[in-house]
């Protein structure tokens, strides 16, 4: 469920909104409630000089009993909690709570005295209800020493005045319930309006996109997405079509392809038969000829000038012969025998076989063998012939000399698996680039003498043992043949 893009972005969206208008919201209650707080105070402050400004007046007048009924009076207002002034030792004096009179101040407000914050408005938390507290000393001046003494500045009393925070705290409560609920309606309307934005803009197209695919994939590259007005979305299903239209293009091709490579090989397979057929019916007559030359010779001197044609008659007899076996062992598919077997043992054999050959055409023949390569399982005969067939054609390709060379090492895959290399290279001309795709082709040569079966059998050979042949020529420069078997034939090393 939350894999999907959709639920990802909804429990994302709702986060990120929920934040962001708590985090608004809070804010906002903090500003509200600071101003009902910095309202309280001045207005508390104001009750508090002007209590202080008719006790002065009050005691100027030498009226020090009305004291009490502006205590009284003040304390009655509904806002006011109580009024009250005590002593500097923290008796109440008098209150607009006559049941108090006579007793001890709590001790935040003695504390609040002694620390001599005089003006700050205390936040005290009761068990019943918030109150604000204001501290205010009423100090000794010239026209108090009759009754005070003549200490200027010395402390007469100190008023107390405390409001009621319930008419705040019920506002603040009315303003957190509407805001609370306004950011919920707020945070609904704007989850749905992204929602229906989400799926009308995005979610559906991309959904079409979605089940375009799925018929791609079934096979079905005829289906097209059907363009979007948004231009991103617009551009996705753009590529897509053209994706889409390369891929059927690629499709036919390959389609076309096949059925090319299937009716060459259905030509080449009835080639294939019918040179079976006639390599047969070759093989004997050529066989009979050759012995009626043998015996003929037999009868002839050597000093006989006929003896030099009868010899080349021969030497023709052989490579007919030999040619017709290359035909037959390409019509007729070999099992090879597996076994394991030495590969640079294989290599040197094959060496020995082309000794002659390569010190006829001044070639040098060198190897870089690795010893340490395990035995592989490969049918030796079979291996050794594609060996002496690409050692036969690098000769060729150096008729004024050269080096042939034969290396074997271990090689890794991509995916770590082990193959064994086995690489023969000439420094010839190199093959012509318009020859390249063409010579694993079947009866296709360059020479003469050649029947163009050696490297499609060699190639033959190889992909019966699991592995494969590669080729890399350069002008001028020589040829390397390639060739990679797996040391077992499921590809394992043992």
């Amino acid at each position: 469920m939350f894999r999907s893009l959709e639920a990802r972005f909804i429990i994302f969206l709702v986060l990120i909104l929920t934040l962001a208008i708590g985090i608004s919201s809070y804010v906002h209650l903090k500003i509200q409630y600071n101003q009902f707080m910095d309202i309280t105070r001045e207005k508390l402050k104001g009750i508090a000089d002007t209590v202080e400004k008719s006790i002065r007046t009050s005691m100027e007048e030498g009226k020090s009993k009305d004291v009490k009924k502006i205590i009284k009076a003040v304390g009655g207002i509904p806002e006011i909690e109580k009024i009250r002034i005590f002593s500097k030792r923290g008796m109440i004096l008098v209150s607009s709570i006559p049941e108090e009179v006579g007793t001890m101040i709590d001790k935040h407000d003695m504390d609040m005295f002694h620390q001599r914050k005089f003006s700050t408005v205390y936040d005290i938390k009761n068990l019943s209800q918030p109150i604000f507290s204001i501290i205010k000393p009423v100090l000794n001046e010239p026209v108090c020493f009759p009754c005070h003494g003549s200490n200027l500045n010395d402390v007469n009393g100190i008023l107390d005045v405390e409001v009621s925070m319930r008419d705040i705290h019920d506002r603040i409560s009315t303003v957190r319930r509407f805001m609370i609920t306004s950011a919920l309606i707020t945070l609904l309307a704007l989850v749905l309006s992204i929602l229906f934005l989400l799926s009308r803009l995005v979610n559906r197209p991309i959904q079409d996109l979605i089940k375009t695919m799925r018929k791609a994939e079934r096979g079905d590259l005829t289906a097209r997405v059907v363009p979007d007005d948004t231009l991103e979305l617009e551009e996705l299903g753009r590529n897509f079509n053209a994706m889409i239209s390369r891929l059927e293009k690629a499709q036919q091709d390959l389609k076309d392809l096949h059925e090319q490579q299937m009716e060459r090989v259905d030509r080449f397979a009835t080639i294939g038969e019918l040179a079976a057929g006639i390599a047969h019916e070759i093989k004997n007559p050529i066989a009979g000829i050759g012995g009626a030359i043998q015996i003929m010779l037999q009868d002839l001197t050597q000093d006989d000038p006929r003896r030099e044609i009868f010899d080349e008659i021969l030497n023709q007899i052989d490579r007919i012969d030999r040619d017709v076996k290359d035909l037959l062992s390409y019509a007729r598919t070999t099992e090879p025998e597996f076994a394991d077997r030495d590969i640079n043992r294989v290599i040197n054999q094959s060496i020995f076989l082309l000794q002659d050959r390569a010190a006829q055409q001044n070639v040098d023949v060198v190897t870089h063998c690795d010893e340490k390569i395990p035995k592989v399982n490969v049918d030796e005969k079979q291996i050794q012939q594609v060996l002496v067939n690409l050692g036969l054609n690098a000769i060729q390709a150096m008729p004024q000399g050269g080096v042939l060379m034969y290396t074997s090492k271990m090689r890794k895959t991509d995916n770590n698996k082990e193959l064994v290399e086995i690489q023969v290279k000439d420094t010839g001309k190199g093959i012509p680039s318009e020859h390249m795709s063409k010579i694993f082709v079947p009866f296709f040569t360059t020479h003469h003498t050649g029947t163009g079966l050696g490297l499609p059998i060699s190639k033959k050979i190889v992909q019966q043992h699991k592995g494969r042949i590669e080729v890399k020529t350069t002008q001028d420069k020589g040829t390397c043949f390639t060739i990679l078997l797996p040391l077992n034939r499921d590809g394992s090393r043992g």
